[in-house]
Protein backbone atom coordinates (compact mmCIF):
# COMPACT_ATOMS: atom_id res chain seq x y z
CA UNK A 1 0.00 0.00 0.00
CA UNK A 2 1.58 3.78 -0.93
CA UNK A 3 1.90 5.88 1.78
CA UNK A 4 0.03 9.07 0.94
CA UNK A 5 2.46 12.18 1.89
CA UNK A 6 1.01 15.75 2.49
CA UNK A 7 2.80 18.40 0.09
CA UNK A 8 3.82 21.50 2.31
CA UNK A 9 1.35 23.01 0.09
CA UNK A 10 -1.72 21.04 1.03
CA UNK A 11 -0.32 21.53 4.84
CA UNK A 12 -0.37 25.16 4.64
CA UNK A 13 -3.94 25.09 2.66
CA UNK A 14 -5.02 22.81 5.88
CA UNK A 15 -3.84 25.49 8.36
CA UNK A 16 -5.10 28.35 6.97
CA UNK A 17 -8.35 26.94 6.21
CA UNK A 18 -8.09 26.04 10.34
CA UNK A 19 -6.91 29.27 11.14
CA UNK A 20 -10.38 30.61 8.92
CA UNK A 21 -12.89 28.46 10.98
CA UNK A 22 -11.78 30.24 14.18
CA UNK A 23 -8.56 28.17 14.75
CA UNK A 24 -8.33 27.09 18.40
CA UNK A 25 -12.25 27.91 19.28
CA UNK A 26 -13.32 25.93 16.68
CA UNK A 27 -11.69 22.96 17.86
CA UNK A 28 -13.83 23.56 20.94
CA UNK A 29 -16.61 23.83 19.55
CA UNK A 30 -16.09 20.63 17.81
CA UNK A 31 -15.23 19.05 21.23
CA UNK A 32 -18.43 20.63 22.83
CA UNK A 33 -20.59 19.88 20.28
CA UNK A 34 -19.41 16.47 18.70
CA UNK A 35 -17.04 14.55 21.41
CA UNK A 36 -16.76 11.67 19.11
CA UNK A 37 -15.13 13.34 16.41
CA UNK A 38 -13.15 15.09 18.70
CA UNK A 39 -11.64 12.24 20.47
CA UNK A 40 -10.85 10.81 16.81
CA UNK A 41 -8.92 14.03 16.28
CA UNK A 42 -7.11 13.31 19.63
CA UNK A 43 -6.28 9.86 18.69
CA UNK A 44 -5.13 11.11 15.21
CA UNK A 45 -2.26 12.81 17.06
CA UNK A 46 -1.26 10.97 19.98
CA UNK A 47 1.26 8.10 19.42
CA UNK A 48 -0.02 4.72 19.23
CA UNK A 49 3.05 3.29 20.14
CA UNK A 50 5.95 4.58 21.72
CA UNK A 51 9.96 3.01 21.36
CA UNK A 52 13.18 3.14 23.43
CA UNK A 53 16.33 2.06 23.67
CA UNK A 54 18.22 1.13 26.91
CA UNK A 55 21.31 -0.28 26.98
CA UNK A 56 22.44 -1.73 30.15
CA UNK A 57 25.53 -3.47 31.90
CA UNK A 58 24.11 -5.73 33.84
CA UNK A 59 27.27 -6.69 35.63
CA UNK A 60 27.27 -2.90 36.99
CA UNK A 61 23.96 -2.70 37.80
CA UNK A 62 24.21 -5.96 40.18
CA UNK A 63 27.75 -4.98 41.95
CA UNK A 64 25.90 -1.18 42.32
CA UNK A 65 22.80 -2.73 44.05
CA UNK A 66 25.32 -4.83 45.96
CA UNK A 67 26.76 -1.63 47.29
CA UNK A 68 23.83 0.02 48.01
CA UNK A 69 22.59 -3.34 49.79
CA UNK A 70 25.61 -2.98 51.62
CA UNK A 71 25.00 0.36 52.21
CA UNK A 72 21.62 -0.17 53.99
CA UNK A 73 22.60 -3.23 55.82
CA UNK A 74 25.18 -1.76 57.55
CA UNK A 75 23.34 1.93 58.72
CA UNK A 76 20.58 -0.74 59.87
CA UNK A 77 23.10 -2.43 62.49
CA UNK A 78 23.87 0.83 63.64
Amino acid sequence: MAKRLLTPEIKDGILEAFEQVGGVDYLVEVARRDPQTFCRLLAAIIPSEIKASVTLDLGQAMIDANRRLATIEHNDDH
